[in-house]
């Protein structure tokens, strides 16, 4: 499966985040909450996180996104608080 088009591009004056740090601090922020069965896979540029069949996120280090149910979320991955309301958030979604 393709990722959603367009890719955001990294912030202005993003740090040294990597993909795979973004991907493991999301997996883990989702099981802290109760969220199982998540797999990832990582590369050089992205990784993607597949929290259901119905929801996949993805990540280039700096931002989270997903489209699910024709919408589109965005969330910052390099902010420790942020990326716990993405994971609430994510969790959310994922539950039926």
């Amino acid at each position: 499966m393709p990722p959603p088009d367009p890719f955001p591009p990294p912030p202005p004056g993003a740090g040294h985040a990597t993909p795979a740090r973004a991907a493991a601090a999301l997996t883990s922020q989702l099981t802290q909450l109760g969220v199982t069965g998540i797999y990832t896979a990582t590369a050089e540029k992205f990784a993607i996180i597949s929290v259901t069949a119905d929801l996949t996120i993805w990540t280039n280090g700096h931002l989270l996104w997903c489209t699910h149910q024709g919408q589109r979320r965005t969330w910052p991955a390099a902010h420790p608080a942020a990326a716990a309301a993405a994971a609430a958030s994510i969790a959310a979604l994922a539950r039926p």
